[in-house]
């Protein structure tokens, strides 16, 4: 009986043991990080883990070089313990499946105080699924309204010195518009694809409306807003090619107007340039509302079954909020920093066409905050095209079809 008692009084030491050390695990589980490659990145994270090390001396971080839009990979690697990444950079609409399936950290209760003042509240609140936020803002972009001067000009849209009268509010962009067409120009370049849901989550916004309600269960198509921004958009395409996104015309010429992100730069700036491009902001829809534009967000998440969860938060924040790293990594490739204090950086407010994305960047709405994205996403593209080519004003019917096809997924995620 001695004999019995003496083993179990050694594994219950040797549990505690085990368990302290678990408990006490700073520096001694490491971490991988996911990044993407490129040298101007890859000399970016070498930079911060070498400053990290001051911190966490004993810590090891491995580096594995994925691409940003890896989301499928990144869903796989999740359940893997081996594979699984500590910090990885996903699209932000992916956040709240990921959130909803347990599988991210909850950083609501783990990040530092005052975090959440350190951005523009749009960019800090894309991440958050029932009211709890499971990703850091890492690069950001935004849509505005590029305008060729020279077809206003050319068409009478012109102010009392006879310079290009660019438009402030969607009224007076539809009267641009009317007065580009009736001359025989093509007036709006309007998006067909998958790129058109994040535009059109801004008319919406403008207007007033909402897509998806607050705990992201219920899809609301059928609100009032969203029908005023399907109004909005097929009285824009009495002045677009309806057979055709006709972007890459804007960029040779050929459009007055193209609601873009700041990715096409290198179209309309520098060598390329077959024009002198103007930027505003998106127009004012609704006076009551701010003139918010569509949000495109990468993230850092961590998983909820991190090796080392104050390290990962630790890298994470600095990632997210260190103005040298926000600027090293965004301006390779004409994209956002996610910080007040970044976004008011000479480089961006000093340069004409980077401002007004910039000033517009405080003013924006993020995509619905929805587990099933994939769903709406399609359904949004597909109620556009209807809206667009057919014949009635009255968009219940439509509003109501949509609904529907992602209201039924959500439901089958939540049973």
């Amino acid at each position: 009986m001695k004999k019995f008692t003496s083993m179990i009084l050694m594994l219950l030491f040797a549990c505690a043991i085990a368990i302290g050390a678990a408990g006490c695990n700073k520096g001694t589980d490491g971490l991988l990080i996911w990044w993407p490659s490129g040298r101007d990145y890859r000399q970016i994270i070498d930079d911060v883990l070498e400053d990290f090390k001051a911190d966490y001396p004993d810590l090891e971080v491995k580096v594995a070089y994925k691409d940003m839009d890896a989301f499928d990979a990144y869903k796989m690697a999740l359940q893997d313990d081996k594979t699984r990444p500590d910090v990885a950079i996903i699209d932000h609409v992916y956040v709240q499946a990921l959130a909803q399936s347990n599988q991210l950290l909850n950083l609501s209760e783990n990040v530092s105080d005052g975090l959440k003042a350190k951005y523009p509240e749009a960019l800090y609140n894309a991440n958050s699924y029932n009211g709890n936020v499971y990703a850091l803002p890492m690069s950001a972009n935004t849509v505005v309204l590029m305008v060729n001067p020279k077809i206003l000009k050319d068409c009478g849209v012109v102010d009392g010195t006879g310079e290009a009268d660019i438009p402030e509010t969607f009224e007076e962009l539809i009267a641009a518009c009317k007065k580009i067409k009736d001359a025989g120009k093509t007036a709006f370049a309007q998006p067909m694809n998958s790129f058109a849901a994040m535009p059109f989550a801004s008319y919406v916004s403008r207007n007033g409306g909402s897509m998806m309600s607050a705990d992201g269960k219920t899809v609301t198509f059928d609100n009032e807003g969203v029908k005023k921004a399907l109004a909005n958009w097929k009285e824009l395409a009495n002045y677009a090619n309806t057979n055709a996104y006709e972007e890459d015309k804007f960029y040779t010429g050929g459009v007055a107007f193209c609601e873009m992100g700041s990715w096409s730069l290198s179209n309309v700036t520098g060598a390329a340039k077959k024009f002198d491009c103007a930027f505003a902001e998106m127009v004012t829809i609704d006076a009551s509302l701010p003139n918010y534009s569509g949000l495109g967000l990468y993230s850092l998440c961590i998983p909820e079954k991190t090796r080392n969860k104050e390290a990962a938060l630790a890298l994470a924040e600095h990632l997210s909020t260190n103005k040298d790293v926000q600027l090293k990594f965004n301006k390779a490739k004409n994209l956002f920093p996610v910080t007040n204090e970044a976004l008011s950086d000479s480089y961006y407010t000093g340069d004409a066409a980077l401002k007004v994305f910039a000033s517009q960047l405080r003013k924006v709405t993020p995509r619905p905050a929805t587990p099933v994205w994939p769903d709406m996403e399609q359904a949004i593209i597909n109620m556009l095209r209807e809206v667009v080519t057919g014949s009635t004003s009255d968009f219940s019917a439509v509003t109501a079809k949509y609904n529907a096809k992602v209201q039924s997924a959500l439901d089958r995620l939540y049973k």
